[in-house]
């Protein structure tokens, strides 16, 4: 590995050194591990810690079983939803139903995170053709 030297590695091991960011990019890279990136930004970073969750690298049929039950389960709560947010407010006898609906959205979004973390991951390991990928999600936008 270039950018980061075996001595710096070592560093950061015996917690001698904090990584920077660009360090981070470059051992991921380098070793096909894309979810340093998350932890880092979910766990080190003070920006990531309020705002990235933590991305559990999973296996695609988890990741899609886990996408479809949560789906499932969102599915008929959109009426309520629309109903919280026709005023654009949320009153104090709504803030129930939204905060559970507001969880099950989150559970969504870190189900896209945990396959898009997987995308990359695949990639690397098993010859994912990721151009063709890009290629047809662009085509379909």
């Amino acid at each position: 590995m270039t950018a980061v030297s075996d001595s710096k590695i070592e560093k950061f091991e015996y917690e001698m050194q904090e990584p920077t960011p660009y360090d981070i990019i470059q051992m991921a890279d380098a070793y096909g591990r894309p979810d340093l990136c998350n932890y880092y930004c979910s766990h080190k970073c003070e920006i990531g810690h309020r705002y990235v969750p933590e991305v559990e690298v999973s296996d695609l049929s988890n990741i899609i079983l886990e996408t479809i039950a949560s789906l499932n389960e969102i599915n008929p709560l959109t009426t309520r939803l629309i109903q919280i947010a026709r005023d654009g407010k949320i009153s104090d006898d709504e803030i129930k139903d939204f905060a559970f609906i507001s969880n099950k959205l989150d559970e969504i979004s870190l189900a896209i995170d945990s396959l898009n973390l997987w995308v990359d991951k695949t990639a690397g390991e098993q010859g994912l053709n990721i151009e063709l990928l890009r290629e047809e999600k662009k085509k379909q936008k």
